[in-house]
């Protein structure tokens, strides 16, 4: 039996070369480049895929965050708010809804009536007072009313014509203003004596 190990003497001098020594020679120079620049460029790919990966990662995590969020408080609010005016607009409650007001008595659209021609007539006075003669033209005594209508009878003498919705009256000249006016000149007297 042969001895072991190295202090043996006797163990096989190929054996312990065989442990200690390299079966592949030692690269060359050009070899060691090549190979580092591969093992670089292997490495510097991997770094970019794992910073790609990475940035895809935190990209889906952001988006599950922002759905996972979902509507907000002030989205909510915001939902509740407009669907409560569009009820109010298209089927408003009882109490919001305004009723229009319907045409004034035919006595109140009269006297209104009889108050704008005494306006009317007392505009066609001045013009006589000033002119010594009636207008050719309502007119020419100022602005008129709406609804009025103006005959020219005599150059002292006129007729006016008043109209609105549902009344018809007419004024002549010849007529005291204070009896066409009726209940309406005691509201302008108490007006003018305050």
């Amino acid at each position: 039996m042969k001895g072991i190990g190295p202090c043996g003497g006797d163990a096989d001098s190929s054996d312990l070369m065989s442990d200690s020594k390299d079966p592949s020679p030692p690269p060359d120079p050009e070899e060691v480049e090549v190979s580092q620049a591969g093992e670089r460029d292997a490495v510097l790919a991997a770094v970019l895929r794992e910073q790609t990966e990475k940035a895809h990662v935190e990209a889906h995590a952001r988006k599950a965050r922002v759905r996972r969020q979902g509507l907000g408080f002030w989205h909510l609010a915001l939902s509740i708010a407009t669907a409560l005016a569009l009820w109010i607009w298209l089927w408003p409650p009882g109490v919001l809804v305004v009723a229009l007001p319907g045409p004034p008595p035919v006595q109140e659209e009269e006297a209104t009536l009889r108050l704008v021609m005494y306006l009317q007539a007392q505009k066609i006075e001045q013009y006589l007072l000033d002119t010594g003669r009636v207008p050719l033209a309502l007119d020419d005594a100022g602005p008129v009313f709406r609804g009025m209508e103006y005959i020219r009878l005599t150059n002292s003498d006129y007729r006016i014509l008043g109209r609105s919705g549902r009344v018809t009256l007419s004024y002549s000249s010849v007529d005291p203003l204070a009896t066409f006016l009726g209940a309406g000149a005691s509201v302008l007297d108490t007006r003018v004596l305050n």
